[in-house]
């Protein structure tokens, strides 16, 4: 279960992206080492020795509930549909109960109110469970809910890059509502989790309040401090509040089938950016209307400049080349500079013509915005914070928080080959699957090391109908790999307070939108100019 690598920082004070990006272009041409790169794998438990786990007499009794839909996954949803937890729930079981001797993991599994029930009725009967592990293996189950109702003690975990957004979530809700007797860990090391499922070991002749000092004692003790290391760039030069605001107003944002009236007249009031709504009729029209032949030439260019495809047919390309020049026709058509798609809708329905994903990169790479899942709160920061670092490309994300490298992780199935803007050498990129479907075609982006990294979101209705905007910064370490959940996973070291990166999810959702860049002075003397709260997740 070791991390392959090390946050590894080939120009921690070289000041020159022209290095770091020649690295990506030697590990293309296989003369560096991934490990140059701080590239990740996150593994999983691996089984455990036969006779490894020991004899169970006088332990104490713990259930564990893993919070999944399925043995087998057939929701298109984080890691991926297909996705086979039996021998991962055992693998995981084992190796809690090896490495926490005082301690017996009793599995079980439950996605709902109903599941919850049935164990704490069962657990009830037999009288000799004395706390709960949680570990969410799917995004959304909502198990915690119900079993912190037992009032036991209770550990809740997140499974690497499976059920993280529904863990940030729920954990959130549970630390607003102070629940008793609770702790917490978010690590894609899974020795950590093991680590603090060892303060069930307190309840042998301690209390749960023991219980809660020893886990979270031990999360803040493995939550590395800051490297200190000095990024690659010095803070941004940006426009001031007065420029940022003249350059995005009169700006127009197309809202593939979405609607929220009052969301897009408090875009236009606070930012004068418009949001105009588009039927996907009218994007599946422009898809028809291109020429084959520029279709070809683009799958061409793809193929010849992608460091690796996988698993999408020259068909497939072919289908997303057209979706991006049609997505290019319709934003010319309508005079805008982003477009928010509802793909997952559209691509799962059958509605849309083909995957957007590589369409939205070859948009930014010309300095356009196409967003995912018509996400108009992270397209308008986008937009704004695109203007105020002089056409810096954002990148929207699912993100993780792995308190084992003091890191989120930030992922999505897109990103920016453009990371610096549309004059940027373009990064190395891999095309894919989308990951939670397998179908269709996504991207996988490669970040540059030790850059500064500013991460931005919106609340516009937040703060007693005021609006909020929120900030954490970092600095980038590595790009994981792995294959569950989605393709691109940039993974930045949080500067600040790391224990801010917890509470805010319930209320903020999950996307976040990241920019390479210290811009964070930047970002609060906007919110003062319109009136916006800054909130801090470090």
């Amino acid at each position: 279960m070791k991390k392959q690598n090390d946050m590894t920082t080939p120009c921690a004070s070289c000041g020159r992206k022209d290095f770091i990006y020649g690295l990506f272009a030697a590990v293309a041409a296989g003369t560096a080492s991934a490990h140059e790169l701080g590239d990740f794998l996150t593994a999983l438990p691996a089984p455990t020795p036969a006779g490894a786990i020991p004899d169970k007499a006088g332990a104490v009794k713990v259930r564990l509930v893993f919070a999944i839909w399925d043995e087998v996954q057939v929701k298109k949803t984080w890691p991926n549909v297909g996705f086979d937890f039996r021998p991962v729930m055992k693998n995981v079981a084992d190796a809690l109960n090896a490495g926490v001797p005082g301690v017996k993991f009793v599995p079980g599994m439950a996605f709902d109110d109903v599941g919850t029930a049935k164990i704490l009725e069962e657990d009830a009967k037999s009288g000799d469970v004395k706390g709960y592990l949680v570990i969410q293996m799917n995004s959304w189950p909502k198990a915690i809910a119900g079993i912190v109702k037992a009032g036991k003690p209770t550990l809740f975990c997140s499974f690497p890059y499976s059920g993280i957004g529904g863990w940030d979530v729920q954990n959130a809700a549970m630390l607003r509502r102070k629940t008793k007797h609770y702790a917490f860990m978010s690590s894609l090391d899974f020795n950590d989790t093991i680590g603090a499922a060892r303060a069930f070991e307190a309840l042998k002749a301690g209390t749960g309040d023991d219980f809660v000092k020893a886990a979270t004692g031990y999360r803040l003790a493995h939550t590395p401090p800051e490297s200190g290391i000095k990024p690659c760039e010095g803070p941004l030069d940006c426009l001031s509040p007065d420029e940022t605001l003249a350059a995005v107003k009169g700006k127009k944002i197309l809202s593939v089938e979405g609607y929220d009236e009052k969301m897009k007249a408090k875009i236009l009031k606070d930012f004068g950016i418009v949001v105009e709504d588009v039927k996907f009729d009218e994007l599946n029209a422009a898809w028809e209307k291109v020429p084959d032949a520029l279709a070809r030439e683009k799958v061409a260019e793809w193929k010849r400049t992608a460091r690796k495809i996988a698993g999408v047919s020259d068909e497939t390309l072919f289908g997303c080349a057209k979706q991006f020049y049609g997505m290019q026709a319709v934003l010319k058509a309508h005079g805008a500079v982003a477009i928010s798609v509802n793909c997952l809708g559209g691509c799962y329905t059958g509605k849309l013509q083909a995957y957007p994903c590589l369409g939205f990169m070859e948009l930014q790479d010309i300095g356009l915005f196409g967003t995912c899942e018509n996400d108009i709160r992270s397209t308008t920061a986008m937009v704004v914070f695109g203007a105020m670092t002089k056409g810096r490309m954002g990148y929207i994300s699912d993100p993780a928080i792995d308190s084992s490298r003091r890191a989120m992780v930030f992922a999505h199935c897109v990103a920016t080959r453009k990371f610096l803007g549309p004059q940027d050498t373009s990064a190395p990129y891999e095309i894919e699957t989308h990951s939670e479907d397998r179908q269709g075609a996504s991207v996988r982006a490669l970040a540059p090391i030790n850059y500064p990294v500013t991460t931005v979101q919106f609340q516009f209705f937040g703060d007693g109908g005021k609006g909020c905007v929120l900030v954490q910064t970092g600095r980038t370490i590595g790009n994981d790999l792995d294959d569950r959940a989605c393709r691109t996973k940039i993974v930045a070291e949080v500067t600040g307070d790391f224990e801010k990166s917890y509470p805010l999810w319930d209320h903020w959702g999950w996307h976040r939108v990241t920019f390479l860049g210290d811009f964070k002075k930047d970002v609060e003397a906007l919110a003062k100019k319109i009136g916006y709260r800054v909130i801090y997740e470090s």
